[in-house]
């Protein structure tokens, strides 16, 4: 498996490993475009909140995508580090495409 095809299999496990309010709330933000206010007006939250929500949510992701790279990929760290810092700046595009398809 490549690291591409690594990356999109990790990425889409930490979503689905989610909580369904956490996958909605992620729905709602990347595919639907809601943006912070519109999101606090729907779950009745102040914004600080779903802004906390939303990091919460993008780290842990990120902390369960590099785990399944590594069990993917069986690569050094360095590597596993280096495709790590790239889907951090892309966090986003990626999770945009994770739910479109």
């Amino acid at each position: 498996m490549g690291a591409e095809a690594a990356f999109r299999a990790a990425l889409r496990c930490s979503f689905e490993a989610l909580a369904l309010c956490d996958r909605n709330l992620l729905r709602f933000h990347y595919y639907h475009g809601l943006g912070i206010d519109q999101l606090a007006a729907v779950l009745h939250d102040h914004r600080t909140a779903v802004v906390r929500q939303l990091a919460r949510i993008r780290e842990r992701m990120l902390r369960d995508t590099h785990r399944g790279l590594a069990v993917r990929l069986r690569s050094d760290d360095h590597q596993i580090d280096q495709l790590m810092a790239i889907a951090r700046d892309r966090f986003d595009l990626a999770i945009t495409r994770l739910l479109r398809s």
